[in-house]
C-alpha cells in the first residue's frame, strides 16, 4: 500500500539566552521568594534544553568546518547543557540562601527594635539568632545518608537493585528511592554516566537527591504512584485507537523533552514510561541515554544479531502471535527487567553497533504503537533465537496484523495508524527524529502537542494517599515476587562475578552526591554526574478499555 502521508520537517526557532546577572553586593542579591523566582526566570532555567545549547554554535561563524561539526554532535551539546545547568543551578541555590538568610535577619532586626530591647537584651537575642544560623549552615554542609529517609515498601526490583518508597524524614518529602550496588554499576561500566533531568519539565521523572554509602549508591527520584505502563498494557490487553493515539502523543513528547536535553533513550520500553497521579506519562530509567553503550554490551547484541539464523523465522498468524505473547507474558511478567534488557524494541544500528541518531528512539516508540494496536511487539517471538531473527529480518517480518473472525475485526488497524507504524518502524534515513516531523501525521488529527497534559486521561489511577503502592507489585507476595527470580539470579551473578575484580578506585564516584539536607528542590532543575565533572546543591489495576 503506497504511503498517504508525506513527512516535512519544521525548523526550530533559538532564542539567545539572557546574560546572567551579576553580583553587586547586598544591594544586587534578591530580597523575597519572589525575587529569587524573578531570578530563576531571566536565568531561564526552565528554558535550558539543546535550543541554548545550539544557539551558541550561529555565533562561530569564524570556526573551522571540523569546529563546527564538533559544535553539532550530540555529545558536545549534551555537556553544553550540563556545563550551563551546573552554573545555574549552583548560582541558584546560593544566591537562594543568602536571599533567605537576609530575610530572616530583617524579620529579627524589626523584631528586636520593636521590642526596645536592653544592649544586653539584644546580644543575648543575637547570639541566638546566630546559633540558629549556624544550625542552617550545618544543615547545609551534612551529608545525606540512607537513615534519614523512612522506608514504606519496595516497589521495584532491576538488574542494578531495588526501588523503595520512602519519606524524607526532615522534610517530609515521598520519593522513589533506589538502592544499586556499586560493585555491579561499576561491573556493567555504568558508573561513569550523566544522570540529568530537568525538572522544569513534566514529562521526564526528577531527580531529588543522589547519595552514596562505601556500599551503595542511591538515588531519590520523583514517585510515580500510578505504576508502569507495562502493568496498565498487562491490565488492559489492546488499546483502542483513541487511547493508543493519547499515550504514543505523550511519550513521544516525552521522549522529545529528552532529545532536547541532548540525550538518546536507545532502549525505550513500555516499562520505562510511569503513570502520574492525574493518569498522563512520565518517562523514567534512563540508564542506557547517556554516553557510549559499553563495548562488551555492542559485542554482545552484535553477535547475537549476526548469529541470528533465518530459519529460526516462523511465520504465524495475528491470534497465533497475540496468544504465545499474552502467555510468555504471564510466564514471565518482569522478563524486560534484566540487566541488558530485551531487544524487541531496540533499532537495528544500536543492535548492530552502527552510528546511530535520535531517529532510534522513534524507531522504539513504533514498536510500542503497534504493540497498543496488536497486543503484541512486532518482532517478538517464541523464543529468544525467533527474536534475533526477527529483527535481523525486520522488514521481512514486519506484517500488519489482521484478524478474520468477526467478534474481532475490531482489532484491525486503521490505514492511517498501519501507515504511522511503518514511518516509525523503517530504515534509519527515512524515519523521523524529532517530533515535528511526525506530529503532522494524519494518525496524530487533532492532538495538540503543546496541550496534552490538560488533556482528561483515558485511566487515572484510584490512589487513597500519596504513599498509595497498589500499582506496583507486592513484594511482600511470594507469587508477586516469583515474577522476580530471573531479574534477582542474574544480578546474583553479576554480584558476584564484580567480586572477583580489581576493587575501583574511590574517584569512580565523585561528584555523585546531590542535594542538600534541609532544602527541598522545590521545583529546581537538577543535575548530578557520576563522572567527576561537577556536584551541585540541592491492589488492583481495572482493565479502562
Amino acid at each position: 500500500m503506497p504511503h498517504i502521508w508525506n513527512r516535512g520537517g519544521v525548523d526550530s526557532s533559538f532564542s539567545t539566552p539572557p546574560a546572567s546577572p551579576k553580583k553587586r553586593g547586598v544591594e544586587g542579591l534578591p530580597n523575597t521568594d519572589e525575587d529569587v523566582h524573578m531570578l530563576t526566570a531571566k536565568l531561564a532555567i526552565d528554558d535550558v534544553h539543546m535550543d541554548t545549547a545550539r544557539t551558541g554554535t550561529r555565533k562561530g561563524a569564524g570556526l573551522q568546518i571540523w569546529e563546527r561539526e564538533a559544535l553539532n554532535s550530540p555529545e558536545v551539546k549534551r555537556k553544553a547543557v550540563v556545563a550551563q545547568m551546573f552554573f545555574l543551578d549552583y548560582y541558584f541555590q546560593n544566591l537562594g540562601y543568602l536571599a533567605s538568610r537576609k530575610e530572616r535577619r530583617a524579620a529579627f532586626d524589626a523584631d528586636t527594635r520593636g521590642r526596645g530591647l536592653s544592649p544586653a537584651e539584644y546580644a543575648a537575642e543575637f547570639k541566638s539568632y546566630c546559633g540558629r544560623e549556624r544550625v542552617v549552615l550545618r544543615r547545609r554542609r551534612a551529608k545525606l545518608r540512607v537513615d534519614q529517609f523512612h522506608i514504606i515498601a519496595q516497589v521495584g526490583q532491576g538488574g542494578y537493585g531495588e526501588v523503595y518508597l520512602a519519606r524524607k524524614k526532615e522534610t517530609g518529602e515521598v520519593c522513589a528511592l533506589k538502592k544499586m550496588r556499586k560493585r555491579t554499576l561499576h561491573k556493567m561500566d555504568e558508573a561513569k554516566r550523566d544522570i540529568l533531568t530537568a525538572t522544569k519539565t513534566p514529562w521526564l521523572v526528577r531527580l531529588l537527591y543522589a547519595f552514596q554509602d562505601p556500599t551503595f549508591v542511591y538515588l531519590a527520584m520523583e514517585y510515580v504512584p500510578g505504576g508502569d505502563f507495562r502493568t496498565l498494557l498487562n491490565n488492559s490487553g489492546v488499546l483502542k485507537e483513541e487511547h493508543a493515539r493519547f499515550y504514543i502523543s505523550e511519550m513521544i513528547q516525552a521522549v522529545s523533552e529528552l532529545h532536547k536535553l541532548g540525550y538518546i533513550h536507545r532502549d525505550l520500553k513500555p516499562e520505562n514510561f510511569l503513570v502520574d497521579g492525574t493518569g498522563h506519562v512520565k518517562l523514567t530509567d534512563f540508564g542506557l541515554a547517556t554516553g557510549a553503550l559499553n563495548p562488551k554490551i555492542v559485542e554482545s547484541l552484535k553477535h547475537k544479531l549476526e548469529e541470528a539464523s533465518d530459519e529460526n523465522v516462523v511465520h504465524r498468524s495475528t491470534m497465533d502471535r497475540r496468544s504465545m505473547y499474552r502467555s510468555m507474558r504471564n510466564e514471565d511478567a518482569r522478563y524486560a527487567d534484566s540487566i541488558v534488557g530485551s531487544p524487541d524494541y531496540m533499532a537495528p544500528e544500536v543492535l548492530r553497533g552502527k552510528p546511530y541518531t535520535y531517529s532510534v528512539d522513534f524507531w522504539s516508540l513504533g514498536c510500542i504503537l503497534f504493540e497498543f494496536l496488536s497486543g503484541f511487539p512486532p518482532f517478538s517471538g517464541g523464543s529468544s533465537d525467533e527474536t534475533w531473527a526477527n529483527l535481523k529480518n525486520w522488514n521481512k517480518v514486519l506484517k500488519r496484523p489482521e484478524y478474520d473472525r468477526p467478534e474481532d475485526l475490531i482489532f484491525n488497524l486503521s490505514d492511517v495508524a498501519w501507515d504511522c507504524i511503518t514511518r516509525l518502524i523503517a530504515g534509519a534515513s527515512t524515519r523521523p527524529s524529532k517530533l515535528s516531523q511526525i506530529a503532522d501525521h494524519p494518525f496524530f488529527e487533532g492532538s495538540h502537542w503543546e496541550d496534552l497534559r490538560s488533556i482528561p486521561a483515558p485511566f487515572v489511577p484510584a490512589l487513597d494517599s500519596e504513599e498509595d503502592v497498589g500499582y506496583y507489585d507486592d513484594f511482600t507476595n511470594s507469587e508477586d515476587m516469583a515474577k522476580y527470580a530471573e531479574v534477582q539470579a542474574k544480578q546474583r551473578s553479576v554480584d558476584k562475578v564484580a567480586e572477583k575484580e580489581e576493587k575501583f578506585g574511590r574517584g569512580v564516584w565523585v561528584g555523585f552526591t546531590f542535594g542538600k539536607n534541609g532544602m527541598g528542590p522545590k521545583g529546581m532543575n537538577a543535575m548530578v554526574t557520576g563522572s567527576g565533572i561537577a556536584e551541585v546543591e540541592e491492589g488492583h489495576l481495572d482493565t479502562i478499555f
